[in-house]
């Protein structure tokens, strides 16, 4: 009898998620611990996981706006606005994920971080941080720190202050606004071709899975979609 290891059968995973969402900040906890609860259950299949970093529907302005003119382009009223923003709150506490909505004033283009993060992702050398510790620091300089996303010196010196070592290879590159830019709006065509309706979401096997719900919601249909079919 043979005593290896049962290989397990692997599942592509898609991971959308944007710097640019208060939501994508605290699912990132979410998403962390169902896919470390899936990587210890061995009746489910490892997962490959595809980070795609995303803003869905472009910024108007591009430049951005302050955070609090952005309820009204959702055509939220005051009373809507103090809603939902009371419904973000929520969700954050319960994850344990912290917001200074006394730093995070601006609503900045995502672009440059979505670049900097899909760079990490590709890049093939040693030397880059784990993705989940820097996709950490990066929602935190937004939300926790309100650096400038768009500013590549501010988003720098946020990332290094959030303890995190990016290659000066890749910071070189940020430097040129063309660099990385296909790769990253490639990630965006796919998110429109799978017809994704928000982030943060996993896509596999043809579902899309909301993962800024209830984490007990998302663990079971992360869970489903895994073995269907």
């Amino acid at each position: 009898m043979s005593t290896a290891a049962t290989v397990r059968a692997a599942t592509d995973v898609e991971l959308f998620v944007d710097v640019s969402c208060p939501w994508c900040h605290g699912g990132l906890a979410t998403i962390r611990r169902v896919l470390d609860e899936v990587a210890s259950d061995p009746a489910l299949p490892a997962v490959r996981l595809r980070w795609r970093f995303i803003r869905l529907h472009d910024l108007q302005p591009p430049e951005g706006m302050p955070a609090a003119d952005q309820w009204a382009k959702y055509g939220m009223n005051a009373e809507q606005a103090a809603a939902a923003q009371a419904e973000l709150a929520g969700f954050l506490a319960s994850v344990g994920i912290g917001m200074d909505t006394a730093r995070n004033t601006y609503l900045y283009n995502p672009i440059l971080a979505h670049r900097l993060l899909a760079m990490v992702r590709d890049d093939e050398g040693t030397d880059t941080p784990d993705m989940w510790s820097l996709s950490r620091a990066v929602w935190n300089a937004n939300f926790v720190k309100g650096a400038a996303m768009d500013d590549p010196a501010a988003l720098r010196a946020a990332v290094i202050d959030g303890g995190m070592s990016v290659p000066e290879r890749i910071w070189a590159r940020l430097a040129d606004p063309q660099d990385h830019l296909a790769e990253t709006l490639a990630d965006r065509e796919r998110a429109l071709a799978v017809s994704l309706d928000g982030v943060p979401r996993f896509f596999l096997n043809g579902t899309i899975v909301p993962a800024w719900k209830p984490i007990d919601e998302v663990r079971a249909n992360l869970r489903a979609a895994l073995t269907a079919g």
